[in-house]
């Protein structure tokens, strides 16, 4: 087995239940966040379209681009391992907490991403 399989089974071995609750309940904010930002220029373009100032078919190629972005997120949330998502999510959300930062792989991501 490889290492990072063997970490996985560990991290989510560790974990209570309260713990696996608070990771999925984080990940349903990062999916909303992701989302949302996603969602929001959309809407707005809708609103053009709606007063007239965007032709239908930009709307239809905006809705076009929302869409693959939106699998992208699917794929994210659906064949990335859980405990590096947590970890993605608390970082742009700004959730680490002291115990966090003294958990090993997340400070072998954090200097990852810090690169």
């Amino acid at each position: 087995m490889k290492r990072n399989q063997k970490e996985r089974i560990l991290l989510k071995m560790k974990k209570s239940k309260e713990e696996r609750q608070r990771d999925r309940r984080i990940l349903d904010l990062y999916h909303k966040h992701m989302t949302e930002k996603e969602l929001e220029p959309l809407f707005d373009q809708f609103k053009q379209w709606k007063s007239g100032e965007l032709p239908y078919f930009e709307l239809t190629e905006f809705i076009h681009q929302f869409h693959k972005k939106n699998q992208e997120i699917y794929k994210t949330f659906h064949y990335y391992d859980d405990e590096h998502l947590v970890f993605r999510a608390k970082k742009e959300l700004n959730m680490f907490n002291e115990k966090d930062l003294e958990n090993e792989a997340y400070q072998r991501w954090m200097y990852y991403y810090e690169r």
